[in-house]
C-alpha cells in the first residue's frame, strides 16, 4: 500500500524543522498541495525511485520560493508568526508580482 503524502504532512516536518523530505515514488503519493506547501515554505521534497540512494550534492542557489520567504520573514517580528501566516503573504507576495 503506498504511504499518502498530504499538505500536513509537510507542514508537521516543517513546524518539526525539518528543511527537506525524501520519498519512494512508487511507495508513495504527493498530492499536488503538498507540493504547493512544500514550495511556499521552502521545503524541498526529493523524489527516489527506490534503488540505490542517490548521491546528494550542495544546492548552493537557493530558489525563488526560498528567497520570498526569507525577504517576508526578515521583514516580521521574530517568534511572533506562524508558518501559515507566512505561506499566505508568500502567496500574496507572488499574486502581487
Amino acid at each position: 500500500m503506498k504511504k499518502l503524502i498530504t499538505a500536513n504532512d509537510i507542514r508537521a516536518a516543517h513546524a518539526r524543522g525539518e528543511q527537506a523530505m525524501s520519498v519512494v515514488l512508487r511507495a508513495s503519493i504527493i498530492t499536488p498541495e503538498a507540493r504547493e506547501v512544500a514550495e511556499l515554505l521552502g521545503f524541498t521534497i526529493t523524489e527516489d525511485d527506490g534503488a540505490a540512494p542517490a548521491a546528494t550534492a550542495a544546492d548552493s542557489d537557493k530558489t525563488e520560493s526560498q528567497r520570498i520567504r526569507e525577504t517576508i520573514l526578515a521583514q516580521l517580528p521574530e517568534g511572533q508568526f506562524t508558518e501559515s501566516l507566512v505561506a499566505q503573504l508568500m502567496v500574496r507576495w507572488r499574486a502581487a508580482v
